[in-house]
Formats: structure tokens, C-alpha cells, sequence
């Protein structure tokens, strides 16, 4: 258990199977979630899980995706105000960052994770996509790269924005979700690219990785999920 999270007690990485459990039978059961890529996950070493940013399912998904390796999550503690939240996000082993230290609060947060050779999951858009698409990438990415010299492991994820989208409170109790995983990219590879090309290269292999999941979503319904509209093809200028 200490590759896979080193520092952390065989308890707590026991508990975060058990949730790993019971959030993939959800997504099971109700989205008939589907994983392709998953013998790609590194079994140890620091590594950065970085994808899209569909839904508040992401981490759930990211979460059950790469189970054998429990990532530490950056919050802020305004989460922790409703104490069996804060309780049950504490157990999982989530970082808090008091909301004036803002980016570089949890910039360093990060990156002092994986100096421990833990995982850390980062959305390199900042937020939830309004449409679907892949947004652009923020530079704070490639700080923790050039910090921490962890392997970047790409995740596409597709069919979580339909299942709950911006404009809507609660997620639908329907609807499928995908997930694919691309090969790990060892940190010298993109820190050789000036940081925009880095950003971009980054930003197209994860759309692609989206609309392979896409694809499969498509297959496992005959065409009618997700519906058909503008996100069947590539984000602009990915």
C-alpha cells in the first residue's frame, strides 16, 4: 500500500477503496459508466492525473478511474463548514487551503504532495466547461511540473457534462459516462516545449482522449448518447 500512497496508513487507503466501492456502483448503476485505459495508471512514483472538466462527477470519476492510486484532492475549507462533508473530505485525505492563499495556496499544496511521491488529480481549465468543450489551460500546470518532475498521466472524460451541466442543481438520474485514459507523459517530455506549446499538446491529446470516450458512448447505445450537437467533434483550437 505504500507505493501506491506513501505516507498514508493502510486504514486510510482502505477507506478510500471502500468509497472508490460504492462510486463505482454508482456510476455503474446508474450511467452505466464505462473505463478503457485503466493498466495505464503507474503503480508508483509522484503522478498528476490531469482532465477535462465536465461535471462536480469529476472527481468521482477521476476518483474510481484510477482507484489503486488514491489521489489527494485540493480543497478550499470553506468546504469543511458542513461538518460531515469536511469529515468525510478530511478522511479521504484532501488538502485545505484557506481561500486567501488562492492559486499559490494550492499550487504549493500540490506540489508538496508529490514530493512525498503521492498522486495529486489537477483541472488545468480552472472550472466546470460550459459547453462541453475543452477550455484552455492555466500556467499553474506547469509550475507543479517544474517543481515536482511528476509523471503526467491525460484522462478524458465525456458524457458527465449532458449528465449535469452547469445549468442544472442536481445531476440527471440517467445518462451514460466514459472515461479513457492516454499513455503517461514523463515530465521531461513536456517541460522540452515551451510552456504554451506544452499546454496545447496537453490540451489535444486529452480532447482527443474525450472524444474516444465519446465514441464509445455512441457504441454502447446505438448513436443515442450522448445527443448529437456541436461537442461531436474537436474543442476549438485543441
Amino acid at each position: 500500500m505504500g507505493r501506491r500512497a506513501p505516507g498514508r496508513s493502510w486504514l486510510s487507503v482502505m477507506w478510500y477503496d471502500f468509497g472508490c466501492l460504492v462510486c463505482e456502483l454508482y456510476l455503474r448503476l446508474l450511467h452505466r459508466f464505462r473505463m478503457e485505459g485503466t493498466d495505464r495508471v503507474p503503480e508508483s512514483g509522484a503522478l498528476i492525473l490531469v482532465s477535462n472538466h465536465q461535471s462536480y462527477l469529476d472527481p468521482v470519476i477521476n476518483g474510481v478511474f484510477a482507484c489503486r492510486r488514491p489521489y489527494s484532492a485540493i480543497a478550499t475549507r470553506g468546504l469543511t463548514k458542513f461538518k460531515p462533508f469536511g469529515w468525510l473530505l478530511k478522511s479521504w485525505d484532501t488538502v485545505f487551503v484557506s481561500a486567501s492563499a488562492g492559486d499559490k495556496g494550492a499550487l504549493k499544496a500540490a506540489i508538496s504532495q508529490l514530493e512525498q511521491g503521492r498522486t495529486v488529480l489537477i483541472y488545468p481549465e480552472g472550472s466546470r466547461t460550459d459547453d462541453g468543450f475543452v477550455k484552455g489551460f492555466q500556467n499553474g500546470l506547469l509550475l507543479v511540473l517544474r517543481r515536482s518532475r511528476a509523471t503526467v498521466l491525460p484522462v478524458g472524460i465525456d458524457g458527465a457534462y449532458e449528465v449535469w451541466p452547469r445549468s442544472r442543481k442536481f445531476p440527471r438520474l440517467s445518462g451514460r459516462i466514459a472515461s479513457v485514459c492516454g499513455e503517461p507523459i514523463p515530465a521531461e517530455e513536456l517541460l522540452g516545449l515551451d510552456g504554451p506549446e506544452a499546454l496545447r499538446r496537453l490540451r489535444g491529446e486529452i480532447d482527443t482522449l474525450r472524444l474516444r470516450a465519446r465514441r464509445i458512448l455512441r457504441e454502447q447505445t446505438g448513436g443515442r448518447w450522448p445527443p448529437a450537437g456541436p461537442n461531436d467533434g474537436p474543442s476549438p483550437d485543441a
